[in-house]
């Protein structure tokens, strides 16, 4: 687990794949929320498995806010034709 000064770190299962969340409020006093996430996989919102984002002041409000925030960002973004492409094209062999 990475572990940063300021940072509440917490980890979700989403779609069977294991997400480090990282996230700081008020980030450099903006009254931003500043989320990081990371996972050995990719994910509908970063193909190299990690991805720094910025949340407006008041979304989310506390941890729990995050957790669903995060998931449903994920969720959301899944729905896009070129994220479904890809998992199923990850579920066939390929030979070149």
């Amino acid at each position: 687990m990475t572990v940063k000064e300021g940072y509440e770190t917490f980890t979700l299962v989403w779609c069977e794949r294991e997400v480090e969340v990282s996230v700081q409020a008020n980030w450099l006093n903006t009254g931003h929320w500043h989320i990081e996430l990371r996972c050995v996989e990719r994910l509908p919102v970063t193909e190299t498995g990690y991805r720094s984002h910025f949340a407006p002041e008041g979304v989310p409000s506390a941890q729990d806010d995050v957790r669903m925030y995060v998931l449903e960002w994920l969720d959301t973004s899944a729905q896009d034709p070129s994220w479904q492409r890809y998992v199923e094209d990850s579920k066939q062999l390929k030979l070149f």
